[in-house]
């Protein structure tokens, strides 16, 4: 079964997925399971993604995943 993510931002030929888990406890595997499959399909050309958290305490051990709180998400520009 094909996992989903949020959002993909594509910026040229490579792609970012978004998966927003708002939430206070982030499980690692279970919250990451539609980012993880994304990254792991060539096809769709994405070295990273991107788990928006509640806060900066949802980590995960997974490199190729980056945490970041809502609040400094909506900082970007």
């Amino acid at each position: 079964m094909d996992r989903e993510v949020d959002f993909v931002l594509t910026i040229g030929a490579q792609r970012l997925p978004v998966e927003i888990k708002y939430q206070r406890k982030i499980d690692p595997l279970r919250d990451t399971l539609g980012i993880r499959s994304f990254l792991e399909k060539s096809v769709n050309n994405a070295s990273f993604g991107l788990l928006i958290t509640q806060d900066d305490s949802g980590g995960v051990d997974d490199p190729r995943i980056v945490s970041l709180p809502l609040s400094t998400f909506m900082l970007i520009r």
